[in-house]
């Protein structure tokens, strides 16, 4: 009885793994806000993230503190990606939706140079 219970488990778990094969070769994007202060973190980022299995593009913006990558999902994962940003010693503060703007927190700056223009 215990010997046909195993025999029959490996079935089950092989069934299990058919419909995670579809997603073979899956693009997925992804899109971190990440404390970015510079164009060296970009660099250090881009470098060393861009290497990561399954990675396929990646963007890093210092103005919007984002990190746009398209990955493959069969190879990756969004935790794996956030994890290795993370190692960097960068701090992932959420992940944007699709289309969606990173919030600035210095918004009192924002137009404050249009009224200082002094000519002479």
């Amino acid at each position: 009885m215990i010997m046909a219970a195993l025999m029959a488990m490996p079935a089950v778990s092989m069934a299990d793994n058919k419909p995670a094969k579809k997603k073979k070769g899956e693009i997925k994007e992804v899109t971190f806000v990440v404390e970015i202060d510079c164009e060296n973190c970009a660099k250090k980022i881009t470098e060393n993230v861009s290497f990561e299995k399954g990675v396929k593009d990646l963007k890093v913006s210092v103005a919007d503190q984002t990190v746009a990558l398209k990955y493959d999902a069969a190879k990756t994962s969004e935790a794996v990606l956030k994890a290795s940003i993370e190692e960097l010693g960068y701090a992932v503060n959420g992940v944007l939706a699709p289309g969606q703007k990173a919030e600035h927190h210095h918004d009192h700056e924002h137009g404050h140079d249009h009224s200082h223009h002094h000519h002479n």
